[in-house]
């Protein structure tokens, strides 16, 4: 199984993070282990949107990351855990380098080889296929993007060694609340980045469709103008009605999208139901013949791993389970690994 979509700040358990923050002696206001566990530990019931998990937990651990040692560590660490907890065959790791800079304090290109060094350790010493998509921010400026999209192009290549492809791809992310995403001339400005990622053969991804405050527009409008080649998420897709959804479903297909599917964080930011309603969608998907796969988005924050994800869907779809094995199959044919692979060779 290969995981296509979990962030850096999600994916590294308290004890690790704890063990940085010692050795960096950076200045924080926990105190002890067990305060900064609790910190990073999510409490759903204190949850109310995607806006709550992103502002509550990922600053204190990409600030606890923004040092080229705390990046190695902390990348290592997360594909070595990912490989011990669930068995992965595969990991597409995605961070912004940019906020883990501390302020000016480091320098972006060792922020970056550092992450990458993590990744081939990592990939070395458990045999697991790694790739690192840097992400770019909704709610950062057209400047600042386009520093991260220039630092994935220069890297393009670097850090190849066995089972570890470097940077593979590049990724947006961000606040939904922000509404960038049904903005046409934003979205037009970034599309001349991401055309330069695609021309260099890197894959794009692009959060949109989490929320309604994205929707079913966001979706449409991203796809038409940006053209990634996967959705982080894409949910919405589920209220889609008519016309409406019958063209959304049309543009998914003919453009060959795969939507990256996190059952348990959209579940714990509200942005589901519950999981049936995500069993629900998942047969919508099949019946339709869209390509998905289920990811873990933040493992350690929400404390699950990518068989769990595959466990808890699999006992909500029942006899339609067999289903995830077409996700299985997805996530190895849509992999920006797969990217990487055929330029080395």
């Amino acid at each position: 199984m290969i995981d296509l979509h979990t962030h850096l700040g999600g994916a590294v358990p308290a004890s690790v993070l704890w063990e940085i923050l010692c050795e960096s002696g950076l200045q924080t206001n926990f105190e002890s282990f067990e305060d900064l566990h609790e910190y990073v530990t999510v409490k759903p019931d204190q949850i109310k949107n995607l806006d709550d998990f992103l502002n509550g937990y990922f600053y204190a651990t990409e600030l606890i990351q923004s040092s080229p040692r705390g990046a190695e560590v902390a990348s290592y660490q997360a594909i070595a855990k990912a490989r011990r907890r669930a068995g992965v065959t595969g990991v597409e790791l995605r961070y912004n380098p940019l906020k883990r800079l501390r302020q000016g304090l480091h320098n972006l290109n060792a922020i970056i080889l550092a992450t990458i060094q993590g990744l081939q350790k990592a990939s070395q010493h458990y045999n697991v296929k790694t790739g690192i998509v840097l992400t770019m921010g909704k709610e950062f400026s057209l400047e600042n993007n386009a520093r991260i999209i220039e630092a994935a192009i220069r890297y393009r290549g670097h850090g190849i060694f066995g089972f570890a492809y470097g940077i593979v791809g590049v990724d947006m992310a961000g606040p939904e609340s922000l509404r960038k995403d049904l903005d046409e001339s934003w979205l037009k400005e970034i599309a001349v980045l991401t055309d330069k990622v695609r021309a260099a053969n890197l894959g794009i991804t692009w959060h949109v469709g989490e929320t309604s405050l994205s929707g079913i527009e966001g979706m449409e409008k991203v796809i038409k103008i940006i053209r990634p080649n996967r959705i982080g998420h894409g949910i919405e897709l589920r209220h889609a009605q008519g016309a409406q959804k019958r063209r959304l479903i049309s543009l998914i297909k003919e453009a060959g999208i795969l939507l990256e599917i996190c059952p348990s964080v959209n579940v714990v930011t509200k942005s589901t139901r519950d999981f049936k309603e995500i069993a629900e969608f998942l047969i919508l998907l099949d019946k339709h013949e869209i390509p998905f796969c289920l990811n873990t988005d933040s493992p350690y924050l929400i404390s699950t791993n990518l068989k769990n994800e595959y466990d808890i869907m699999a006992r909500e779809l029942g006899s339609k389970a067999p289903i995830l094995q077409k996700a299985i199959s997805y996530a190895d044919q849509k992999t920006f690994l797969n990217i990487k692979e055929e330029k080395v060779m």
